[in-house]
């Protein structure tokens, strides 16, 4: 029969605890920085203990707020949503200045909030805050094509307008490397005496027709900013892609020449348009040969 150790014995041959280092303890416990931020990188994806956090260190408050007139606002580098509320509140609440990335994605929103005017109340509040993005490298905005009723979502006229302002504030910035629009409705085109921006016949406006008669006259006797006017404003862009946005071919060429000239240009996509590939082929042509011009699948052949 095999033997009992003692309880004493068993206990002794045990391995010790490891000693603690030398200050660790020293009347009262001092947290270390190694085990500091080893337990911050486990929080840093949740909001409510970085809130507590901030609440009870000065010094992390400090990090986590913006400067200036933005230091109650929260500083983070980035924001991606598709929740039109979660893009609203995030622009209110967080450092604009310190922003560097945005991506918005309507086309992933439940169906059921998809309402023309709250897309529009956001895009209205996007437009905003883009001239106080100062060191903004990434926008991304992906519409969604049908609403909650299934009615195809397009923008009024004055809120496309506010959104090309706001876009003309972000390019006097001089950072923005990547912008994408998706699923607009992009339709410019060169008329005597200037160019005219013209949006498509099915867009609703929230107008009467003699109230919209006013307001197109008074739009048309002052000068209207459009997107080629704005791309030829960002210098700094590297990518561009304008994918599912009914782009024909004079609004590609329009879209080309007005970035054709930028040096630090890599990469534009047109996919997904009605550009034939005579104008697609021009428009290679006319690009430096180091920039990649995307645009094969297009959805109609003209």
């Amino acid at each position: 029969m095999g033997s009992m150790e003692h309880p004493a014995a068993a206990e002794a041959l045990q391995p010790s605890p490891p000693a603690a280092p030398e200050g660790l303890f020293s009347g009262c416990l001092e947290l270390q920085w190694e085990v500091a931020i080893d337990a911050a990188l486990k929080l840093t994806d949740r909001a409510r203990p970085i809130g507590r956090l901030a609440c009870v260190s000065r010094g992390f408050r400090a990090c986590l707020s913006g400067r200036g007139s933005q230091c109650n606002k929260l500083k983070v580098p980035s924001i991606e949503t598709s929740c039109i509320e979660s893009l609203i509140e995030g622009l209110r609440r967080v450092s604009l200045p310190d922003l560097e990335v945005l991506r918005v994605d309507f086309s992933a929103e439940r169906p059921k909030r998809l309402h023309r005017a709250h897309v529009e109340r956001a895009m209205r509040t996007l437009s905003d805050c883009l001239s106080s993005a100062a060191s903004l490298r990434v926008l991304s905005v992906r519409m969604a094509c049908f609403d909650a009723s299934m009615d195809r979502i397009r923008l009024s006229s004055t809120c496309w307008e506010a959104f090309l302002r706001g876009l003309s504030a972000l390019a006097r910035h001089g950072r923005l490397q990547s912008l994408e629009l998706t699923s607009f409705t992009i339709k410019e085109h060169r008329e005597q005496g200037g160019r005219q921006l013209r949006r498509a016949h099915s867009a609703p406006e929230s107008e009467d027709a003699g109230a919209g008669s006013a307001a197109v006259a008074a739009m048309s006797a002052s000068a209207k900013l459009l997107l080629s006017d704005v791309l030829a404003q960002m210098s700094s862009l590297q990518e561009l892609a304008c994918t599912s946005d009914e782009i024909f071919p004079s609004t590609a060429q329009l879209l080309v020449q007005a970035v054709h000239r930028h040096k630090q240009l890599k990469k534009i996509d047109l996919s997904r348009n009605h550009i034939s590939k005579q104008v697609m082929d021009a428009a290679r042509a006319a690009l430096p040969s180091e920039v990649q011009l995307h645009g094969k699948q297009q959805t109609v052949c003209c």
